[in-house]
């Protein structure tokens, strides 16, 4: 394997990755341990004896660092060849690096941890309710779907707290592979933005910047990686329902905003921010044929199948013919049939319409509004499926 090289700097990088989420792993289970031994004159919590999650026993640990490192592999594979770019946070000096950083993450997600472990124990129905308050300005704006604090996190997506650990949170989950699964909406998503470009170019009009979307950004550390990659005059639009969310996407956006020009000696003028719109997937604010392409990461298995399918026409009607589509998410049964029994699991961490996911026929959701399937790449846990909306 390419990857396995000791001098090789993504490979250094990407094996801290997983050593320091690993120990996250454990600083969580234990710190949750200690807390309930407290809370109950040192009697051990329920299903907890070690310092692994759930019992986790070590087989199950040792699958769960070999999906890292073949992760990695692919990753770095695709850098290899040109697919996209090597991370833009591998390089000197970024600031999740910092030693201040580090603690500060790990202390937050010990906390958080001990939280999230304690309702996934208790598995109470009040321990999967989170209270919105419907906006006098914008009724309706929150579905009663997304009152759920999936993952059993602390105040679900509604606090700047839950936004700040969450992707700690998530790449502990996954042993630091998140960003790498994450990153197989790229190929086709710049297959299609080459082509576009290149198509442009042979006009006698001037090249207009690219219109993306991003449907549900979360934090924007993904986007992030996707600016990253397309042309720096991309016109980027982003939507989230979590104000909160949306608030470190507008931090995470300005910082990569100023790396990169840092970064890039060519190219030391002004990079547009990315426009941050609060806004539901199934009900876009925007006009139809607005943008060049849309990517969603990670969401469909958090929605009932109406809604997925409400999402997937939104996400047809405000691309442009010619246009593309890239979705990514987990896989679901059949994707990786040694894997099948273990989707129903995802359930017990209070992912309610996540059995359903995983036997839903996705694609049919976006053809039967219009759009035709390209690709489709399978990574670990991941997989992303790319659709065209025809020329008329």
């Amino acid at each position: 394997m390419s990857f396995v090289n000791a001098s090789n700097p993504y490979q250094q990088r990407h094996l801290g990755r997983t050593s320091y989420f690993a120990t996250n792993a454990v600083l969580g289970s234990l710190g949750f341990q200690l807390s309930e031994r407290l809370a109950n004159s040192g009697d051990a919590p329920t299903g907890f004896s070690g310092p692994l999650p759930f019992n986790m026993d070590s087989a199950v640990a040792s699958r769960l660092v070999l999906e890292a490192a073949i992760s990695y592999e692919q990753d770095y594979e695709r850098i290899r060849s040109g697919d996209y770019r090597e991370p833009w946070d591998m390089v000197p000096g970024h600031r999740q690096s910092s030693p201040i950083n580090v603690v500060t993450q790990t202390g937050r997600f010990i906390q958080e941890a001990i939280g999230t472990l304690g309702r996934r124990a208790r598995m109470r129905e009040a321990d999967k309710e989170v209270w919105i308050s419907d906006s006098d300005f914008a009724p309706g704006l929150y579905p009663d779907y997304y009152k759920n604090a999936f993952h059993y996190q602390t105040d679900g997506w509604m606090s700047r707290e839950s936004a700040d650990v969450y992707e700690t949170s998530t790449e502990t989950l996954f042993l630091g592979r998140q960003d790498s699964m994450q990153r197989t909406s790229l190929p086709a998503l710049l297959t299609f933005a080459r082509k576009k470009i290149n198509e442009e170019g042979d006009r006698s009009s001037p090249n207009r910047p690219l219109r993306v979307l991003e449907v549900a950004c979360g934090t924007g550390r993904f986007m992030t990686f996707v600016r990253d990659n397309l042309p720096l005059r991309t016109k980027y639009t982003a939507v989230d329902l979590s104000p909160f969310y949306l608030d470190a996407a507008r931090e995470n956006d300005s910082y990569w905003r100023k790396t990169r020009r840092d970064q890039d000696k060519l190219n030391r003028g002004a990079i547009e921010p990315a426009r941050l719109i609060q806004a539901q997937a199934e009900n876009l604010p925007f006009e139809d044929e607005s943008f060049d392409a849309v990517v969603c990461v990670y969401l469909f298995h958090e929605l009932p199948r109406k809604v997925r399918e409400q999402a997937a026409a939104e996400m047809a009607r405000v691309v442009a013919p010619g246009g593309a589509v890239i979705f990514t998410d987990s896989i679901q049964r059949g994707d990786r049939p040694a894997l099948d029994e273990g989707l129903k699991n995802f359930e017990k961490m209070n992912e309610p319409y996540y059995v359903d996911y995983s036997e839903d026929d996705l694609s049919s959701h976006f053809e039967k509004a219009g759009l035709k399937p390209k690709t489709k790449i399978v990574m670990s846990t991941t997989k992303s499926l790319s659709f065209e909306k025809p020329e008329e």
